[in-house]
């Protein structure tokens, strides 16, 4: 018989159509394990990815949180007229503020009725020999305005008026800005506020030491806000029988052909503001929604938040300071008054900002999985229940014997940190009243547990 046909015995070489079946096979092995080396690998680069659009979304929400933080503040204390005057108001009150403006305002009466050349003229038709003494006199009789000048602006009306006047620059700075402002006018090619009203009030309290200066008895006309400021100095130049230039009690806020420019700026911010912010709450959403650990991304965007609050507290400071530098030196103790009441509503802002942040990030560190907050959270349970036993007389556990143990330990602790916070923090009625009340709270919880504790002891036998 012929062999053509038979298997190959056992241990022989196998055919040729089985070595195609068993290549087929491997083959076919071979696709299936990489079809499941796929599948497996498509959650791993989902997590992947999920993990580094997190890790974007972080950083655009720190970015877009130092931007709009200082945006914010900006904007509610320029925009808000209660937050700026409680900014600005109380300057009224500090003695460089005070001594600053009482020079200004004596130079430009001096220079506008040019009191040097008024008595070098009088000691040339009487004395001609002593006209040398008229800088000399002119710079002691300046003192002496300066004084007076000084002595208003320290009065209870001084206050009232700067903050009347600060409510009509303060609206009239927004009019400007937003373009509708009535109060502002156009000089020559900038932009103006009128602040004669300021200047005849000081004319008023100085019309007798003036009528010595000038030589006859002068009234001074009544100047407010709706005076025409051309027509306030032609009134004043009639009553002081001088000439007085035609920018005389009016500063400078804003060229007029650059006045458009600053407007669209503004407009401009408010628009990138709003956009910031509507940037920073996306960012912080998607952060978390895409994050595969939640809890560690929320760690790691509030640790940046923080690092990043402080950083622009601490840049705002150094700023202060050059702020101050650039300053004429006798100006740099009313400039440092005023960036002193900016600085500090901007650092207050961000205080309460890292407040929060500081909240959760310790709500988030608490509630999580590590054993120091588990044993932590367990513990409150226990003191909490500690709590309602001694209250309501039931048995309590082992949370009340360390309390027992530690009663005077506890009750020193309490009011020792008591004492620290109320000598050392500014606190309103409202906040020491609550402050208070929890004090006294926790010295009694303390000592109501410890008590009941010591009542479940059984009594000595005697």
């Amino acid at each position: 018989m012929s062999d053509e046909g038979t298997p190959a015995p056992p241990g022989g070489e196998p055919s040729a159509a089985s070595a195609e079946d068993l290549a087929a096979v491997r083959a076919e092995v071979d696709r299936l394990q990489g079809e499941v080396e796929r599948l497996e690998d498509k959650p791993a680069k989902r997590a992947r990815l999920r993990r580094i659009f997190a890790v974007v979304f972080v950083v655009v929400a720190v970015v877009a949180f130092s931007a709009s933080t200082p945006g914010l503040w900006a904007r509610r204390t320029v925009y808000n007229e209660d937050r700026y005057l409680a900014v600005v108001g109380p300057l009224a009150a500090q003695p460089a503020i005070q001594e600053a403006l009482s020079r200004q305002l004596t130079v430009s009466l001096f220079t506008a009725i040019d009191v040097q050349q008024r008595i070098q003229t009088a000691l040339g038709e009487r004395a001609p020999k002593l006209e040398f003494i008229a800088g000399p006199i002119t710079n002691a009789l300046q003192g002496f305005v300066e004084g007076q000048v000084q002595n208003i602006m320290a009065s209870p009306q001084f206050q009232s008026f700067w903050i009347a006047a600060n409510k009509q620059l303060h609206s009239t700075l927004i009019a400007t800005l937003n373009g509708s402002s009535e109060v502002v006018s156009i000089q020559g090619n900038q932009v103006v506020f009128n602040y004669l009203p300021l200047i005849n009030d000081a004319l008023q309290q100085l019309s007798s030491t003036l009528s010595g200066i000038i030589g006859h008895q002068i009234t001074i006309p009544p100047i407010t806000a709706d005076t025409v400021p051309s027509q306030a100095i032609s009134m004043l130049e009639t009553a002081l029988g001088v000439t007085l230039p035609a920018t005389f009690g009016s500063v400078a806020l804003f060229k007029s052909d650059s006045l458009t420019s600053i407007q669209d700026g503004v407009s401009l911010f408010n628009k990138l503001l709003l956009l910031t912010v509507v940037l920073f709450v996306i960012s912080v959403a998607l952060a978390l929604v895409l994050s595969t650990n939640r809890r560690r991304t929320l760690l790691q965007l509030t640790v940046a938040l923080i690092i990043m609050a402080v950083l622009e507290r601490r840049f705002a400071i150094a700023e202060a300071h050059n702020v101050v530098n650039l300053a004429k030196p006798e100006n740099q103790a009313a400039v440092q008054a005023i960036v002193n009441a900016f600085l500090s509503s901007l650092l207050l802002s961000t205080k309460r900002i890292l407040w929060v942040l500081f909240i959760v990030l310790i709500a988030a560190l608490l509630s999580g999985p590590y054993p120091w907050a588990v044993r932590f959270r367990a513990w409150v349970v226990q003191v909490s229940r500690a709590g309602v036993g001694a209250v309501r007389g039931a048995e309590v556990g082992p949370a009340a014997e360390w309390i027992a143990g530690h009663r005077d330990v506890l009750m020193m602790a309490g009011a020792v940190v008591g004492a620290l916070v109320l000598l050392f923090a500014s606190l309103s009625v409202g906040w020491f009243l609550l402050f208070l009340v929890l004090l006294v709270l926790y010295e009694l919880a303390v000592y109501r547990i410890a008590a009941a504790r010591h009542a479940e002891e059984p009594a000595p036998s005697g």
